[in-house]
This record gives C-alpha cells, structure tokens and sequence, in this order.
C-alpha cells in the first residue's frame, strides 16, 4: 500500500464494517439489519477505497501497479494511468462500445481478445495438419474439429456443448467404466 490518506467524516466509526459498490464505500454498523441508515462516500480518484488501519479509516490506493504489484485476476482497481489494455495499452477511456475481458494479467480489450482467439483458433487447426483428431473412448475430451483438449470439469452427463477453441459444436458422450479397490475393515483375518 503505497499511498493512505485520513478519511474525515465524523460519522464513520471503527465498529463500522465497509463493503464496496464500484467505487462507492458503503458503511454500516456491525450488526444492522438493513443499510437503510448506511453511509456512503467515494473518492475523486477511481483507484482509492476505504481501508480500516489501526482504528481510523483511511483512503488506500488500490492500483497494483502504482504499488508496485503485478495485475491479476483480483486487481481490478487501476489508477486513470494504468486502466490500460494488457496487450495493446489502450486506456480504457480511449474504448468506444462495448466491455472488456478480464485476465490473469488484466484486462483485455476487445480488439485484441478476438485477434488473441483467432491466433489460439489457427494454432489449434495447424496441428492437425488436415487430420481428423481422435475423439474416441478417451480420458479427456477432445474437440472434434479442431483436435483441442477441453476442460471436462464440470461435464457429468452426455450434452452438447461448444469448444472454447474454434467455437465449434459438440455432442458430448459421457461413458463410465467402473474400478473397485478393497480394504480390510477391522482386523485381517489369516484362516
């Protein structure tokens, strides 16, 4: 935390608990049953919430980058200088229309996730080199057009479904095989 700043605001107490709504700081008592009677404040500056340090609350500049920590999946709180495409280095106030994606190392625009996926989309077909993949009685699901291995984390059943790859369609055949294994219950009898 590079940078903190005294809240003064006489209504914040340090019983208060602090939850956050996009850039506002939403103060309630510990204990109400509603947030009828919640204070809420913000910043002038995006990148700074309320942190309680010590007793007192003070404004905190959430901006990984300006505290000298790399972007990740949590770092969704960027100072006006570092809103910036991971890729590209557009600021975010530079895109016109629609949203953003997040990532592992920030956020990417749209222009660049889509070129990103063509780039993963070609690599994938390269590799088959015009060969059709083998999709058959396997341990992991495999796209059949463009032979991608695919998260089966959460498939439990036959469905359909689309390949995160090449966006292809998928019919998915879910087939279980069963294996035993036995232990001794109590004490291993010998005769």
């Amino acid at each position: 935390m590079s940078e903190k700043t005294p809240i003064n605001d006489d209504r914040l107490t340090r019983t208060m608990k602090r939850v956050r709504s996009g850039r506002t700081q939403v103060f309630t008592e510990q204990y109400a049953k509603d947030d009828n009677n919640a204070i809420r404040i913000q910043h002038e500056r995006k990148e700074m919430y309320a942190e309680l340090i010590d007793g007192e609350w003070y404004w905190v500049n959430g901006c990984a980058e300006c505290n000298g920590e790399p972007r990740d999946w949590m770092t969704y709180i960027e100072c006006e200088k570092h809103d910036r495409c991971s890729v590209c280095g557009i600021n975010a106030k530079e895109i016109k229309g629609a949203g953003v994606w997040g990532g592992k190392h920030g956020w990417t625009c749209n222009s660049c996730h889509d070129a990103e996926e063509l780039d993963r989309r070609n690599e994938a077909f390269s590799k088959l080199d015009g060969e059709e993949p083998d999709c058959s009685y396997r341990d992991q699901m495999i796209c059949p057009h463009c032979g991608s291995e695919l998260c089966s984390d959460d498939i439990r059943e036959s469905q359909d479904t689309t390949c995160y790859v090449c966006t292809g369609g998928i019919s998915v055949e879910v087939e279980y095989s069963f294996h035993y294994t036995t232990t001794v219950k109590g004490k291993r009898i010998t005769e």
